[in-house]
């Protein structure tokens, strides 16, 4: 009797996968795949053909594989074989004897299959499902897309990939020219077509990773989880900042071009349409539709009226929460109030303040609600593993007012004006330790310890690009200062962008932070609008975003409050039943969207104008 193979999950712990690129023609973006005419299915007249009917007609077309299809699934099987063979220690033999097979491909990449074949001519026009004559395809190969350059840079088979899947494992800092994959080290031999069914390994012989991979494997049995990472190798001593075990969802948010700007649990401002007004929300949960991101709003107000949510389909009708400031209430008696301290069943009920006037209570208990959030700050993801002191505990991981930060990535810090120069001074903090002490009081003190790096404009010091250093900085920083260096290049300003270490081992409180860093690249096209971004990116140089955001507690007189955790935060603005997806922290079943309910659209704020005009 035939038995059944057990296949074993792993899967990659970060990903540099891109579903678009920037074309580098005036900042332009092109989505990551095969292009519209690659895809067109329309059965064509062979080249060349004299004939003015010919007998056969030729499909020539890609088409986007789903990931259950056989060829989906036998790289997925290469893949997690080939890469677990590496992996796994030569004296586990338990685990180098299992099947293995990648749960998926790293968030970005898709496969995509190339066809190729006649079709009676008389019969093409029968069924838009063309059936090759005779079964004989010319070409059915598959391509992998979402490498960082573009859709001109494809993988084309499961041994072309499996470097590159090493690196993203064991190069936390993204660096790709540590890559030794065809597609981030080509040569001359790589331009020739890859036989698919070649599935020997090569690696490059200077490939050691320099952290310890991350596999994870799940097991039905929680006491009998296994972890196949291999014994680690001697590496250099990181610097302070870099010292951490990021859980996967802390690299997802972390990573370089990945396809989400806002997190979940972060306070934003959302469009509000056909109404065409911006209202306050919550990011209650995101995913991906048609290969872009998708967001569940929960739209804030006061106790009495919750709101139902809502799911935007654009990033472009969100915008950060520190983007724009607070309108004034409607209600002017309840400006400067409090969200707690307001009775808000005699002021909705009853019509308490300003009796005869039309005023919105559901505007004014966000407007409330969202200054309270702003003065909040709660932890998450406790690290057990810390060196912590007396009174201390550490975390991975805080929302800090509107947003959710992690250790590994950077803060905007609050700099004196300078005096008597055209342009700012940025400066940033890259977390490395988040600690919370408790003091006699009951009470808590804040300390975030990190690098201070300051933005540098200053003329290029280098011939070409090839003399370009790559700085040890977070993945988004980096791709974000390549490409404004590359902007200025291709304009021939002779200007070069870095960021200078001021501080390696700073000791910052809350009152010294502005907010979370955002990459220009990213969220500049949004805020500016993209003519505006275009514009600036064939003269060179660009307003840097950050400059333009406002810091927290901005015009706040309430105090830094500490709350449990993020519902305490929320509170009474949100439904009681309101939950904030953990990602890949939590039950993926969490991450469904419900069916989609028409608002009200009657809320109305005035935000005035863009900052960049």
């Amino acid at each position: 009797m035939a038995t059944s193979t057990t296949w074993y999950q792993c899967w990659a712990t970060r990903s540099d996968g891109c579903r678009e690129t920037f074309t580098g023609r005036d900042g332009a973006r092109e989505l990551n795949e095969p292009s519209a005419a690659q895809m067109d299915d329309t059965p064509k007249p062979p080249k060349n053909t004299k004939e003015a009917a010919p007998k056969f007609l030729i499909m020539d077309y890609y088409k986007r594989l789903d990931p259950k299809d056989a060829k989906a699934v036998e790289w997925r099987r290469k893949l997690g074989g080939m890469m677990m063979t590496i992996m796994v220690p030569e004296d586990n033999k338990a685990l180098k004897r299992r099947k293995w097979i990648l749960k998926e491909f790293p968030e970005g990449y898709e496969l995509w299959e190339h066809l190729k074949y006649k079709v009676l001519a008389s019969k093409a026009m029968d069924s838009q499902k063309y059936k090759p004559h005779n079964g004989i395809f010319e070409r059915q190969d598959a391509y992998l897309y979402g490498h960082p350059e573009g859709r001109k840079k494809r993988f084309r088979s499961p041994a072309d990939f499996v470097p590159h899947l090493l690196w993203l494992e064991s190069d936390k800092d993204g660096d790709r020219a540590n890559c030794s994959c065809k597609l981030c080290s080509p040569d001359k031999d790589d331009e020739q077509p890859a036989d698919l069914k070649n599935d020997e390994i090569k690696i490059d012989p200077q490939f050691k990773p320099n952290t310890t991979p991350q596999v994870i494997i799940p097991h039905s049995n929680p006491q009998a989880l296994a972890t196949a990472t291999p014994k680690p190798q001697p590496a250099p001593k990181p610097t302070p900042a870099k010292i951490t075990v990021q859980s996967p969802e802390q690299q997802y948010d972390s990573q370089a071009g990945g396809p989400y700007l806002y997190r979940p649990g972060e306070l934003v401002w959302w469009e509000n349409q056909p109404a065409n007004n911006w209202r306050l929300g919550v990011i209650a949960k995101r995913g991906l539709m048609n290969n872009k991101p998708r967001y569940l709003i929960q739209p804030l107000s006061n106790p009495l009226q919750p709101q139902p949510t809502r799911i935007l389909d654009k990033e472009s009708s969100l915008r950060p929460w520190l983007a724009w400031s607070l309108p004034n209430t409607t209600v002017p008696q309840l400006q400067n109030m409090t969200f707690e301290a307001v009775p808000w069943d005699r002021v909705v009920s009853q019509g308490q303040f300003d009796p005869g006037h039309v005023r919105d209570f559901v505007v004014d208990g966000s407007i409330l609600a969202a200054r309270s959030i702003d003065a909040s700050y709660s932890f998450f993801d406790r690290n057990e593993k810390a060196l912590a002191g007396p009174g201390e505990v550490h975390y991975n991981g805080m929302f800090l007012g509107g947003e959710k930060v992690w250790v590994g990535e950077p803060l905007r810090l609050k700099v004196p004006p300078a005096m008597g120069r055209n342009a700012p001074d940025i400066s940033v903090l890259i977390i490395s330790k988040l600690i919370e002490q408790t003091l006699p009081d009951s009470s808590s003190s804040v300390t975030i310890v990190g690098e201070v790096y300051k933005w540098v404009e200053m003329p290029t010091p280098y011939n070409n690009r090839s003399e370009w250093p790559t700085p040890d900085l977070p993945p988004r920083m980096v791709a974000d200062l390549r490409f404004r260096n590359e902007v200025a290049d291709a304009a021939n300003t002779g200007i070069w962008y870095e960021w200078r270490l001021l501080d390696p081992l700073a000791k910052k409180t809350l009152t010294d932070i502005k907010g979370r860093w955002y990459d220009t690249r990213t969220l500049l096209p949004t805020i500016a609008g993209v003519q505006r971004f275009q514009q600036d990116a064939a003269a060179g140089k660009f307003q840097d975003v950050n400059e333009a955001m406002n810091s927290r507690l901005d015009g706040d007189k309430l105090p830094n409050q500490r709350r449990k955790n993020r519902a305490d935060a929320l509170g009474q603005a949100v439904p009681a039943d309101f939950k904030v997806s953990r990602g890949l922290a939590g039950d993926p079943a969490d991450d469904i969207f419900p069916v989609q309910q028409p608002g009200s659209e009657n809320q109305y704020m005035n935000m005035g104008q863009p900052f960049y005009g």
